[in-house]
């Protein structure tokens, strides 16, 4: 008679305890819905690390990943200065308020439904930033971001001037009324649904642009758009000349 195998259960999970100072784990680390509440000091794992529904507060400042960090829905309330996450960073429901000093992702950042108040300072993401459906009312310069940005549904209220994004930006159903003046989108802008009614002089959109349900009344002469501008449920009821739109325009 075949043996049964064991289920896996969060029994078989280590705990905090269990990890010494200086322990080095090769490949990836496990440890979602664990009762581990701490990592000691030194600690390494070369692959993945998930720590998504664990009760852990904080990480050791000396803490080394080497891929992507999971911590989904835990009790996370502070991330260290200058942590580096050569993979994706998942902040998804957690309470943490506020990012650290120097924050590098090379991957993706996610903080939807998460408390985050504000960005730390020197934030750099690779890859894209989720902080839809967040409480974030203001964005102080001086990050970059290399994918898309979502900000879709926060208390966004202002944009800043000084920023570096080199994909997409969603901005639609926020309370922002403006646009920085010299602003250059790598790809495509979403304002649906946003208080903005003016669009800088020379707006440059790489990709697709759309003003649905906006109060815009007038589309500047030199804005540039390289994919299609979607106007319909807009206030502009007319466009100018020397308008350049590379797709199709719906009105």
């Amino acid at each position: 008679m075949a043996k049964k195998k064991k289920r896996s259960s969060n029994q078989n999970k280590p705990s905090g305890s269990q990890f010494k100072p200086g322990t080095l784990i090769e490949g990836d680390l496990d440890l979602s819905q664990s009762s581990i509440s701490e990592l000691p000091k030194k600690f390494q794992v070369t692959g993945s690390l998930d720590l998504s529904g664990t009760a852990i507060k904080r990480l050791p400042k000396d803490l080394s990943v080497g891929a992507d960090l999971d911590l989904t829905q835990s009790g996370i309330e502070r991330l260290p200065d200058n942590l580096s996450i050569p993979g994706n960073l998942v902040l998804l429901g957690t309470g943490l308020t506020g990012l650290p000093r120097g924050l590098t992702v090379g991957g993706s950042l996610d903080l939807r439904a998460s408390g985050i108040l504000k960005l730390g300072k020197g934030l750099r993401v690779e890859g894209d930033l989720d902080l839809s459906g967040t409480m974030v009312r203001c964005l102080t310069g001086g990050w970059y971001v290399g994918g898309d940005l979502y900000l879709n549904a926060s208390w966004l209220e202002e944009f800043p001037e000084d920023f570096e994004l080199g994909g997409g930006l969603d901005l639609s159903a926020t309370a922002v009324a403006r646009l920085p003046k010299k602003v250059r989108l790598n790809s495509w802008l979403n304002l649906v649904g946003t208080a903005v009614t003016k669009l800088p002089q020379r707006l440059l959109v790489a990709d697709w642009l759309d003003l649905r349900g906006t109060g815009i009344q007038k589309i500047p002469g030199k804005l540039k758009v390289g994919g299609n501008l979607y106007l319909s449920g807009s206030a502009v009821d007319g466009l100018p000349k020397g308008l350049d739109v590379a797709g199709r325009i719906e009105m």
